[in-house]
């Protein structure tokens, strides 16, 4: 018998169960993004008489079509909203994991298979995974608007979840916010967001990325888009264009980006929408500055994955170097001296230049900010769990390794579900696939020996959100324990070598790059 819960706003009637899970899907956490809030801070829930139905995924928020999330131009709006799954026994005060789906800010859908949260759910957790803005209608600039709406909407769901969770069954002085890649750079913008404080005590972010903009920048890319558009740079020009005429200007700069010869690795990945550091919801970097690490008061943990970068290098979208003067190239672009190159040569004998590309791109834009927050929470006082996924898929021949987004379904339970992988390919806005990637995925069974692991994350990752214990050490004085996990899993506690060779860069918020014109 489907069960009904009464939210602030009126009632909601989810599921039968199903393999133990009850779930509420679609269930509004702010009004809908039309008319006068579209680009418009997130407003209250308008409250609804008798029960609404939540069975079926609400729509996901506006985003290139090819991302294969199932985004169409004739989907409705109301995408601010969440799914809740309880265990259906519905016992009560349970720990709750707050999931963001990642997908570099420009698509993605909490509904996705891979996140299905039924190994969490039976061990006794309440799972809220949100959708939020995306893209320009999150983050562009426009004139009179707020920033980082896409931001503020996460935080209108951790608002709501603190109002409503307890009578799905959870404790909302129990919340864990996690997150990969995008998602987990919310957590991070979250962590040291005054307006989130006290909203949740514990977070897991997997594969931060150090990207944010200036005001100045933001202000480039939304000119040049309305200038793609054909439409004035202000709110109203924004305000008369549809979402999908909005996605295609914006897939037209992120083209011209990605033919600049001078954009370099920025170029090879055109996304054109990160937080911009307002002050406000952002007030810098998240690994450096006076409030890098952000809240020392909310426990962390952050994992990233051995070959971040190979996601994309390796499927087409961004050129593998074929030289050590790429390699160098590319190491001038991320902030490195060229000198750099020799070091990694050095820590990975044999490698050839693709490899070394791979190893330093993905040091760049995934690891090294995710070490570099790890290091800044727990130099401010919060406890910090670092852990590196090494895994290393065999599809297409272990081409890819252990990419960007591979453990996000083993840390769920599902490590047949690999949407994270499958759809971040195709988002990209210059879609060249490799012939037969999606066929190659889809037919992809876990072995024991895989299943087996995934079962080793979930118990990590549920042990570290009920009670703030992994399952390792925490960063300490004595030294930055990893925990590695593969084949075979073990805890390292020497230095990281490649993180050294970072040592002088900082992560500043990007400006001045040139954002070229659309032709």
């Amino acid at each position: 018998m489907p069960r009904v819960v009464v939210t602030t706003a009126g009632g909601v009637r989810g599921t039968s169960a199903h393999r133990g899970v009850v779930s509420f899907r679609g269930v509004p956490y702010a009004a809908p993004p039309v008319g006068v809030r579209r680009f418009a801070a997130p407003a209250p829930v308008e409250p609804w008489q008798g029960v609404r139905e939540a069975r079926d995924p609400s729509p996901i928020a506006p985003q290139d079509p090819r991302s294969g999330y199932g985004w169409t131009h004739d989907a409705g709006e109301d995408h601010l909203t969440v799914d809740v799954h309880v265990p259906a026994e519905f016992p009560r005060d349970l720990p709750v994991l707050v999931w963001i789906h990642g997908g570099g800010w420009v698509s993605g859908s909490g509904s996705a298979p891979g996140y299905h949260p039924a190994a969490w759910v039976r061990r006794g957790f309440v799972v809220v995974a949100m959708n939020y803005r995306l893209g320009f209608e999150g983050f562009g600039a426009v004139p009179g608007a707020p920033h980082n709406r896409g931001l503020l909407d996460q935080i209108a769901a951790l608002r709501w979840v603190a109002e409503n969770v307890r009578a799905f069954g959870g404790d909302p002085d129990r919340v864990t916010i996690a997150g990969q890649s995008a998602g987990a750079s919310s957590v991070a913008a979250l962590m040291c967001a005054p307006a989130a404080r006290g909203l949740f005590s514990r977070a897991i972010a997997a594969s931060i990325t150090a990207e944010t903009y200036s005001i100045a920048q933001a202000e480039r890319v939304a000119e040049r888009v309305a200038r793609a558009a054909r439409v004035p740079h202000s709110r109203a020009g924004f305000a008369g264009l549809p979402p999908i005429r909005l996605l295609a200007a914006s897939d037209a700069v992120a083209q011209d980006l990605a033919a600049d010869p001078d954009a370099g690795p920025r170029g090879a990945v055109p996304l054109l929408y990160h937080p911009v550091v307002d002050g406000d919801v952002v007030d810098g970097p998240f690994m450096e500055g006076p409030h890098a690490g952000g809240d020392p008061g909310v426990e962390l943990l952050v994992q990233t994955v051995a070959d971040e970068w190979t996601l994309f290098s390796r499927s087409g979208f961004a050129p593998v170097a074929k030289n050590v003067e790429e390699v160098r190239a590319f190491a001038v672009a991320v902030g490195l001296p060229p000198a750099a190159v020799e070091e990694y040569r050095a820590l990975l004998p044999g490698a050839d230049p693709g490899a070394l590309g791979d190893a330093l791109l993905s040091d760049a834009l995934f690891a090294e900010p995710s070490r570099r927050f790890a290091r800044a929470h727990a130099a401010r006082g919060g406890r910090t769990h670092l852990a590196r996924f090494t895994w290393r898929s065999p599809f297409l021949g272990g081409r890819f390794g252990a990419t960007h987004g591979l453990d996000v379904p083993f840390a769920f339970g599902n490590p047949q579900a690999m949407e994270p992988f499958l759809h971040a390919v195709p988002v990209l806005p210059l879609a060249r696939r490799v012939p037969g990637v999606s066929q190659h995925l889809r037919g992809l069974f876990p072995t024991p020996a895989s299943a087996a692991l995934s079962q080793r994350l979930v118990q990590a990752w549920t042990g570290f959100a009920a009670d703030g214990d992994p399952g390792w050490p925490q960063i300490s004085a004595a030294g930055v324990p990893v925990q590695v996990w593969g084949s075979r899993d073990r805890l390292e506690r020497t230095p990281d070598a490649r993180e050294r060779i970072w040592a002088d860069v900082v992560f500043r918020p990007f400006d001045g790059a040139r954002v070229p014109a659309p032709r």
